[in-house]
């Protein structure tokens, strides 16, 4: 779980900024109650998707059509691209179990790329959980970095949970940056940042505010996460799926 903020021009981010960025807004005209604000830092961009209640269906698949149209303006997908997924964070802790959770929904098809020819529409995609490094020992960079080395990933999408200090964010915001995330620095543990400077293939991060920040180092989350986890997990996940190969089969999961 991670957070790093910045209050400028009311921006408020969970993701990795640089030092006194320069920073441009713009916001996209609200789609079904869904607001989406663009922001641009020097060469990197930050996208908020805001929205409200999805235990109603209505707005889950609204906000899954949504999130779909702007992770497909990140990726930039061509026939040459692999992917690898990654989802970051802790099982067994529901605020911090959105990453491993995500992966689950993931339609892996890497395996089969190496033992034969796949039917035209799938991409070549795998996935992988670190777990965090409190439980592995291990830094979650080293373990993304060897993968990327092994497999020779193009793209490497991270999923995360989020840590905010605005209530209006928690779990009613998917964020999506190309600048990357530090794994940890929301509750002070400070990684190694997952990044294209330090993983030197293009990183997309999406997290979603799932713990409130308040002062004497008390965090809190809303008692129907379990319930909010597992909706995202399949929005998420399933998004991912949908953007990635033209030919799967869209399951709402609701």
């Amino acid at each position: 779980m991670h957070e790093i903020k910045i209050n400028r021009n009311d921006l408020d981010t969970d993701l990795i900024l640089e030092q006194n960025p320069k920073l441009s807004i713009k916001e996209v005209t609200p789609y079904n109650n869904i607001k989406v604000v663009n922001n641009k830092i020097d060469k990197y961009h930050y996208t908020t998707i805001s929205f409200n209640d999805i235990s109603d269906k209505d707005n889950y698949l609204n906000l899954q059509k949504v999130f779909i149209r702007e992770l497909k303006k990140y990726l930039k997908i061509s026939s040459d691209d692999s992917f690898l997924i990654i989802g970051l964070g802790n099982s067994k802790s529901t605020p911090d179990s959105l990453g491993p959770y995500s992966i689950e929904q993931i339609l892996v098809t890497r395996y089969l790329f190496s033992i034969g020819k796949v039917e035209q529409g799938y991409s070549n995609v795998c996935s992988f959980s670190p777990n965090v490094t409190g439980n592995t020992g291990i830094e979650t960079a080293d373990l993304i970095k060897s993968i990327i080395k092994e497999t020779k990933v193009t793209k490497v999408i991270v999923i995360d949970s989020l840590k905010t200090n605005d209530f209006e964010r928690l779990i009613k915001t998917i964020q999506i940056t190309d600048k990357g995330i530090s794994p940890g620095s929301g509750i002070g543990n400070n990684r190694q940042e997952v990044s294209e400077k330090t993983m030197k293939v293009s990183i997309i991060a999406i997290g979603v505010p799932t713990v409130l920040s308040l002062k004497d180092n008390y965090i809190v989350t809303p008692t129907s996460i379990d319930f909010i986890i597992e909706k995202l997990a399949h929005l998420i996940g399933n998004g991912i799926n949908i953007t990635l190969h033209k030919n799967f089969i869209r399951h709402n999961n609701y």
